[in-house]
């Protein structure tokens, strides 16, 4: 393996650790000498939830970010190329200053953590840090007032009674939960959120619930925010999820919890009303919760795919170059 393969299979190796919807880490890598490919692995969609691919999109862009940073962080420059198919290309330039070393640093502590938050919230300050790594990928962040709380708590529990008359919807995130250890993939137990009730509702990942809904109440998680990501278009779900990924990773450097909340943007109806809350024009990809947990310690990792899976060698570089869009700061 070439020092240039080394560096790309590094960079592939860390994406793994990406966020995804429903953990199902949906992306396939193409390594050659000097670039990598990024396709998405279209056996892991889920046609109930997600019928437009749309967060599978924005699960590869995460994994973009991830890999991005990565390559960075190994002191080399990278040129990226996103497109349809492959969804995005990356093509290493000469050696340089490592960057975002922090960021590398953070991408196999980081977890989400669906656990209660405590009363202590995330300052303006640490907002201000996730504001400027968002628009740094070209998207927005929109905090959520309190007085918009119930706004977003009506929000979510339209979704609820969306994802309840959805056929197939609940049997399917059911499916990925709780799955056998060899599979590497899917939401284990030990990551799932407890019983208590919240302000705003959370999916329940619990085995045996299907997938619904936890109920709010006006006392608990009392020390979460909430933030919106938009954007002026409303099909870049590929930048929304490198938008995502730094999110969350400057927030791991920052020491603040997250957790996606994508159940907010997979219907019409309840990504309306998140429409009305950020009172633009804009379209909203997803909310993120943050906070500092009640518990001591990280939540357990999730499960990650063997390499061998997400990750192929030998590509000769020849395929057509991806449709070129701006290259953006990670």
């Amino acid at each position: 393996m070439t020092s240039r393969t080394a560096v790309l299979a590094h960079a592939a190796r860390l994406a793994r650790h990406a966020p995804s919807i429903l953990n199902t880490q949906p992306w396939q890598w193409h390594i050659g000498r000097h670039t990598a490919e990024l396709r998405p692995d279209t056996t892991r969609s889920l046609p109930n939830l997600d019928p437009g691919h749309h967060l599978m999109l924005l699960s590869c862009g995460a994994a973009l970010h991830h890999a991005t940073v990565a390559i960075q962080a190994q002191g080399r420059q990278v040129t990226v190329e996103r497109g349809t198919d492959p969804l995005a290309r990356l093509t290493l330039g000469p050696p340089d200053t490592p960057r975002h070393t922090d960021l590398a640093a953070a991408i196999t502590h980081r977890r989400t953590d669906r656990r209660a938050f405590g009363s202590q919230t995330p300052g303006d300050e640490i907002i201000a840090d996730l504001r400027k790594a968002v628009a740094a990928q070209g998207l927005h962040l929109r905090p959520v007032r309190p007085d918009e709380l119930p706004l977003l708590a009506a929000a979510t529990s339209r979704a609820a009674s969306d994802a309840a008359h959805r056929p197939g919807l609940r049997a399917e995130v059911a499916t990925w939960t709780d799955r056998p250890t060899e599979y590497g993939d899917g939401i284990p137990t030990a990551t799932t959120a407890t019983a208590t009730q919240r302000r705003v509702p959370m999916r329940d990942f619990a085995p045996g619930s299907g997938g619904g809904f936890s109920v709010s109440a006006a006392a608990s998680d009392i020390g979460a925010r909430y933030v919106v990501l938009h954007s002026d278009d409303p099909d870049d779900w590929l930048r929304a999820g490198a938008a995502l990924s730094a999110l969350l990773l400057t927030a791991t450097v920052r020491g603040v919890a997250c957790s996606p909340m994508s159940e907010l943007v997979e219907a019409p109806w309840p990504r309306s009303i998140l429409t009305t809350l950020i009172g633009t024009t804009g379209h909203p990809y997803l909310v993120v919760r943050l906070g500092y947990p009640v518990d001591d310690g990280p939540p357990p990792a999730a499960p990650r795919r063997p390499e061998t899976e997400t990750t192929h060698y030998g590509f000769t570089d020849a395929s057509p170059h991806p449709s070129p869009a701006p290259i953006l700061d990670v």
